[in-house]
């Protein structure tokens, strides 16, 4: 045989093999269609389903950031308040402190000075007998007005229980 025809049988083989490797990758790749389809769409649902996560994440840190600073602004007012409140408290003990130290001065002036003393006793003693004086009119009113005689064609409707 000739070597020609060895060449064309190499030939012949060699494009059956193609032939046959050609379907097989066809075949192959029409078949790996519906997976990859099923893969594709598996993505895209999980692509939507981080989407979603993402944007979810984005609002709660959205709003864990106006919490933080709706806090802070809260504890400033607090802690303005709560100065506000340290300050009234001293200014109460110094206004306390001062009224202690006047009523202090105005005891030992009223002790040391004899002449006061006998004012003040000589300004209740006026006082006190003001207010009997008031005390007796408003009983002396009190007794002129309820009084009232009865007359004697009065007393005969009343019946009398002995």
């Amino acid at each position: 045989m000739d070597s020609t025809i060895w060449l064309y049988i190499a030939l012949a083989i060699f494009v059956v093999g193609l032939i046959i490797a050609i379907v097989g990758i066809v075949m192959l790749i029409s078949g790996m269609k519906e997976p990859v389809k099923k893969m594709k769409g598996s993505a895209n649902n999980l692509k939507e389903r981080v989407d979603k996560l993402n944007l979810e994440a984005t609002t709660l840190s959205h709003t864990a950031n106006e919490l933080k600073e709706d806090i802070q602004m809260k504890s400033e007012k607090v802690s303005v308040l709560t100065d506000a409140a340290k300050g009234t408290l001293n200014s109460v003990i110094d206004l306390n402190a001062s009224v202690r130290a006047i009523t202090s001065d105005i005891a030992s002036r009223v002790d040391h000075d004899k002449r006061s003393v006998a004012e003040v006793n000589q300004y209740s003693n006026t006082a006190m007998g003001f207010l009997s004086f008031i005390k007796n009119r408003k009983s002396s009113e009190t007794i002129n007005t309820t009084y009232t005689p009865t007359s004697a064609a009065v007393e005969k409707q009343l019946p009398k229980n002995y």
